[in-house]
């Protein structure tokens, strides 16, 4: 399967799955809530046929758009996520299925009336995002012909942002502003952190980074490296040493350069990274 072959659930499917849930998670022994009382989501999407290759119960008939179809997604925790794919042949397909079918029947009995309440009350930053993609980037072309880069702009770097972009708005908001802290870092540090593909860091180099007024732990890290592999927007390469990626969204927006220009113009990288505003580049 390509990378484009991977294709994140789409807004209406991630509602529907909420609107069935219950607020629980699907493992019938398990009674920890999805959206918690500080009104933060804490549920994972779970692929119950994987996503990908080498996944957890993988089925290489089915199609992209077969994988990432409602029946074939199941809301888990994360603990539930990691057991279910730690041991895909106890938890087989057959298994994960009937968790759905009974959790999903179960709450569907309520009536469409208190069911429809609770969805109207799901808000996906996804679809509420405003998100601009550039037209031309014919201010960042002028900027690179000043700065006497090289570049080999063309119709797919158009198409490359538009994927980024796509994939970007669908990582949470708190996550996206923890990117735009990770990248900051690694052009500050220099070297070989930085390469035509994106910021590759050592985790250890993060622990200066405090998020809620407490260093980055290895465990946040670890999650965002999750998150960042699941939108193909980067991950944690631990081939040899550790290294955290992060992506960029075209060989010739590379995050120093992206930064330079920004800066120059009075914006930084948060308003690309985090508020999705890629059409200050025209």
């Amino acid at each position: 399967m390509t990378e484009t072959d991977r294709k994140a659930p789409s807004p209406k499917t991630l509602r529907g799955l909420y609107a069935l849930s219950g607020n629980l998670c699907a493992n019938p022994k398990c009674t920890t809530v999805l959206i918690n009382a500080n009104g933060t989501l804490v549920a994972d999407v779970c692929h119950i046929e994987a996503e990908k290759p080498g996944g957890a119960r993988f089925n290489k008939k089915l199609s992209a758009e077969e994988r990432r179809d409602a029946r074939n997604l199941m809301l888990l925790c994360s603990t539930c996520h990691k057991l279910v794919d730690r041991e895909p042949e106890k938890y087989s397909v057959a298994v994960l299925r009937k968790w759905k079918r009974d959790r999903e029947d179960r709450f569907a009995a309520i009536g469409d009336t208190l069911r429809q309440r609770y969805v109207e009350e799901i808000v996906d930053e996804a679809e509420v995002a405003d998100l601009t993609l550039p037209k031309s980037l014919k201010k960042y072309k002028r900027f690179l012909k000043k700065e006497h880069f090289t570049s080999k702009i063309d119709e797919r770097t158009f198409e490359g942002i538009e994927t980024y972009v796509d994939r970007l708005r669908h990582v949470a908001s708190a996550d996206r502003e923890l990117m735009r802290a990770i990248v900051e870092k690694g052009i500050a540090l220099g070297g070989r952190r930085e390469t035509e593909s994106g910021i590759n860091i050592h985790p250890d180099d993060l622990k200066t980074i405090n998020v809620d007024n407490r260093r980055l732990s290895d465990y946040r890290i670890r999650k965002l490296a999750n998150t960042l592999d699941r939108n193909n927007l980067g991950g944690l390469d631990v081939d040899e040493e550790p290294m955290l990626q992060i992506s960029v969204a075209d060989e010739d927006l590379d995050w120093s350069t992206l930064k330079a220009f920004l800066e120059s113009r009075g914006h930084t990288l948060r308003d690309v990274i985090c508020d999705l505003k890629f059409g200050l580049l025209d």
